[in-house]
């Protein structure tokens, strides 16, 4: 687990570094994310049945969604297989994470820069 200080020195000194907009803080943080996550992992998904309830899936995460600009929100989209298909879904959906010590790092720092760097 990163502490504070670490996170901050990742997100300033190599995730949005020289950036001085949105969109190149975006453009920072996919290159991060296409550079660092591996897959597959899998996740608790809350999925959307047909009459409109929700139930919670395991679900296997294969990819990265969102493209360079898909970062000026405080989401972003992976890129779910499940049941044969492929759909993206919302980082902000996924709970108890399964993947390497890499990527749940990563996803440290992003809920990190969300919860406490946000414009």
């Amino acid at each position: 687990m990163l502490t504070p200080e670490d996170i901050r020195q990742k997100i300033d000194y190599e995730i949005i570094v020289d950036a001085y907009d949105e969109y190149e803080m975006s453009s920072g943080w996919h290159c991060t994310f296409d550079e660092t996550l591996v897959f597959p992992f899998y996740a608790t998904a809350q999925l959307k049945k047909k009459g409109g309830s929700l139930e919670s899936k395991r679900v296997k995460i294969v990819g990265l969604h969102s493209d360079e600009e898909g970062f000026t929100d405080k989401d972003f989209q992976l890129l779910m297989e499940q049941g044969g298909y492929l759909a993206p879904i919302n980082y902000s959906k996924l709970s108890d994470i399964e993947a390497d010590e890499e990527t749940l790092e990563l996803f440290q720092i992003w809920d990190f820069w969300v919860n406490e760097y946000w414009f």
